[in-house]
């Protein structure tokens, strides 16, 4: 039996304590666009990976931070082309007062880690070509468009 075909990521939803908090930081730091901002979500839009962004504070439900150690998400990692746009991540994460790690190398590629509201672990990621192709993929390539 043959597995049906998936395209790539199409949208994460994340549910947020203070959404307006959470708006801004996808928005300010991160780039994306405002869609739509509703009594129950806000859908944020980023166009060069067209990756959509859906937060909910699900009618003021949500109580606690996020915690990478409860079953469910560990963290969102973004892809980025290349260690010279991590360094440029980097540069914009200081202009902006963001706290985050330094660039640290692993087998898989180089990663840059910071926190969105709610204490959402967020790595931005540039997989090296060597373990890419361990994979049977292109590196240069978002994971959403590889297929």
């Amino acid at each position: 039996m043959t597995t049906p075909s998936l395209l790539g990521l199409s949208h994460v939803s994340l549910s947020v304590r203070d959404r307006t908090a959470a708006r801004d930081f996808w928005v300010t730091v991160m780039g994306f666009d405002v869609v739509a901002d509703e009594d129950g979500y806000c859908l944020l839009f980023d166009h060069g990976t067209a990756l959509a962004v859906i937060l909910s504070d699900h009618d003021h439900q949500v109580a606690d931070t996020f915690d990478e150690c409860r079953t469910g998400l560990d963290h969102l990692a973004l892809a980025v082309p290349d260690v010279e746009g991590l360094r440029s991540w980097l540069q914009r994460l200081d202009r902006m007062g963001v706290p985050h790690s330094e660039v640290t190398e692993s087998e898989a590629g180089h990663h840059l880690n910071l926190r969105a509201p709610d204490d959402l672990p967020v790595e931005l990621f540039v997989m090296k070509p060597e373990f890419a192709a361990g994979l049977g993929v292109d590196s240069t390539q978002p994971v959403a468009s590889i297929g």
